[in-house]
């Protein structure tokens, strides 16, 4: 198979023959009539007119021998075959294009539209033009791109080898554009507010700084999607405004955060949560009926029906349900000793951020639709408080374990305000990167007053959760590092295979398991997955050794635990191996697959998971695990 390199200087000695023709193999303009789409959707009038067509795409597949070849031209609307016959074709000959056109190259093929011998609508060419010579060949058609990191550093590739991820990202732009078109049909004005802020509002999250050098100013890029700004609009005397834009928070990557994203929110004048609540349901209902053509969906193990009645969930209370632990009363020792015990991962010990913790463990067995509501005052500093003073008038759509949205009935209590931004100060003060700033001129204008209202904000989170994918994956262009950096921080690979110490195996059926994990692993064919070589001993006999990747072995609790580290092991996008119980009761595999179908995954006695990954990454996921003895 000849390599990369060969490939590339193969295609430049074919791009110098057609300059030796005198042929431009990049020009600016090529025959086209009309999309390859409308060409398909109006084939039967165009073979009745029976005159000839332009089309132009990139040549997805190129078959054929002798005086015929087939070529298929895709140009992002849709495919056609075209058909290359050497006494039909005139110019340029047809040498010329056997001698110089690959899978790969975008051409231009004029000639008349027909039915082939197999009845697929054709084009029989009766004149090519080379649009775009690609002198590096596409990924291989059955496969694509398997890598993670190649799909996203090359995601053109990727967009162009995948329909579905095509698909995804034409839902997405449904998806903005079903928002928006739900958000002007209920009377909001659209508007733009600043990206570039001297201090961040309206979330909770570590900013970007960056340097204005005309003003010789640190700014920060937004937070939030202008909910500062918008409340002075309401000030100013716009009622109901909305905005769809990009936010940037410098804080981790998972399946459901990203450092840059789209967000929207909304304000509404003389409306309070309980309004919003009724207007988010219609909605998020309005957009799933419009992008997917459903309001049933089954996303990260939970199935949910938007059009169900939104149950009400109260914040504390479901804490203390699930957890034991009272979040109004419990101190904060109690409430890391709860987290620890949990297994759960927690950064700083101040109380807004262990109840955070301990709620966003909480919310992951929800699968709604809900409304999460009385949320303590504590973490929700822009939220009106109730009659309690201790909760606030917030609400959070709750889907598939995750927060999907958040909203209020808006505080504007200039007092009130200005003594929770000086909460928040202390907890900046005392190292919280995350907490909100003071904005004393946001201050001002609530002293000038600002109506009751209700705000709202949610951004990609919902569009991934009901397309059932990470975040990630539906970014059109996720953030790398550069490949010279990435070389230089290249770090080791771990292969971890888990045992379920929780399902009381004998040891031959520990051995079987660890024996039948690596065994599927090491049998993938798309990665080197084992490198082996040779030492010898003593009296020069050699042993032979893997000695590309560690293999540690690891102990989980539970068959649930398992499938919980499986499902964020696949998200992460890590090769991943499993072994069952009924892949230890039978070697016959219909009958695995027979049992295991009849099973939701709760219901599978999970034995055993092989995880492969970077170290780092693999280490942290299945840090709470004891190495198993």
């Amino acid at each position: 198979m000849a390599s990369l390199e060969e490939i590339r200087q193969a295609r430049l000695a074919k791009l110098q023959i057609l300059k030796d023709k005198g042929i431009d193999p990049y020009p600016s303009k090529v025959p086209r009539g009309f999309p390859i789409d409308f060409l398909k959707k109006n084939f039967d009038k165009q073979v009745e007119s029976a005159l000839p067509v332009s089309v132009a795409g990139r040549v997805m597949a190129l078959r054929g021998q002798g005086a015929i070849l087939f070529a298929v031209l895709f140009d992002g609307t849709d495919r056609v075959q075209t058909i290359i016959k050497k006494d039909v074709l005139s110019a340029p000959d047809f040498s010329l294009f056997t001698d110089t056109v690959d899978v790969g190259d975008f051409i231009s093929v004029t000639g008349k539209p027909m039915l082939s011998e197999r009845g697929e609508q054709s084009v029989m060419a009766e004149s090519w033009t080379m649009a775009s010579k690609s002198l590096l060949p596409l990924p291989e058609k059955w496969h694509g791109l398997q890598d993670v990191d190649e799909r996203y550093r090359k995601r053109y590739l990727d967009f162009l080898m995948n329909p579905e991820l095509r698909e995804l990202l034409v839902k997405k732009s449904k998806f903005w554009d079903a928002t928006r078109e739900f958000m002007k049909n209920t009377g909001f004005l659209e508007v733009e507010t600043p990206t570039l802020e001297t201090t961040t509002g309206g979330a909770e999250a570590k900013p970007f700084v960056t340097h204005h050098n005309d003003y010789d100013l640190d700014v920060y890029l937004r937070i939030s999607v202008g909910e500062l700004w918008q409340k002075r609009l309401m000030a100013g005397g716009f009622p109901k405004t909305f905005e769809i834009g990009r936010v940037y928070r410098n804080e981790g990557t998972s399946p459901e955060h990203a450092q840059e994203f789209t967000n929207m929110e909304f304000y509404w004048s003389f409306a309070d949560y309980i309004d919003g609540m009724q207007l988010v349901r219609e909605l998020y209902i309005e957009i799933a009926k419009e992008v997917f053509g459903t309001t049933k969906f089954t996303s990260r193990g939970h199935t949910f029906d938007l059009a169900d009645e939104w149950k009400q969930i109260d914040y504390c209370n479901e804490i203390l349900r699930q957890t034991n632990i009272d979040v109004r009363t419990a101190t904060e020792e109690k409430m890391v000793d709860k987290l620890t015990e949990l297994g759960v991962k927690y950064e700083g010990t101040n109380r807004e951020r262990l109840t955070d913790t301990l709620w966003k463990h909480c919310r992951k067995s929800i699968s709604g639709p809900a409304f999460l509501i009385n949320h303590p005052t504590l973490v929700a500093p822009l939220a009106k408080s109730n009659s309690d003073s201790a909760t606030t008038q917030m609400f959070q759509p709750i889907i598939a374990g995750s927060e999907v949205g958040r909203g209020y009935s808006e505080l504007n209590d200039p007092i009130d305000q200005k003594e929770r931004f000086e909460i928040q100060q202390k907890l900046i003060d005392a190292g919280d990167t995350e907490a909100m700033m003071e904005d004393p001129e946001f201050v001002e204008m609530l002293e000038h007053g600002m109506p009751p209202a209700c705000g709202f904000g949610f951004g990609e989170r919902l569009f991934a959760i009901l397309a059932d994918k990470p975040l990630r994956e539906l970014q059109t262009f996720p953030l790398m590092r550069p490949i010279e950096d990435k070389k230089k921080d290249k770090e080791a690979y771990v292969v971890t295979a888990i045992i379920n110490g929780g399902a009381g195996l004998e040891p031959w059926q520990v051995v079987n398991t660890v024996a039948h994990l690596s065994a599927s692993f090491g049998a993938r064919t798309k990665k080197n997955l084992f490198k082996f070589d040779s030492i010898k001993t003593g009296d020069n006999k050699d042993i032979k050794l893997n000695i590309q990747h560690a293999i540690m072995i690891k102990k989980a609790g539970s068959s649930e635990e398992i499938w919980k580290l499986s499902d964020i092991a696949q998200e992460s996008g890590f090769e991943i191996a499993h072994f069952t119980r009924e892949m230890i009761e039978t070697t016959n595999d219909n009958k695995v697959a027979e049992k295991t179908k009849s099973k939701k995954q709760k219901d599978i006695d999970f034995l055993g998971l092989l995880i492969f990954g970077p170290k780092s990454q693999v280490d942290e996921l299945t840090k709470n695990l004891e190495l198993f003895s």
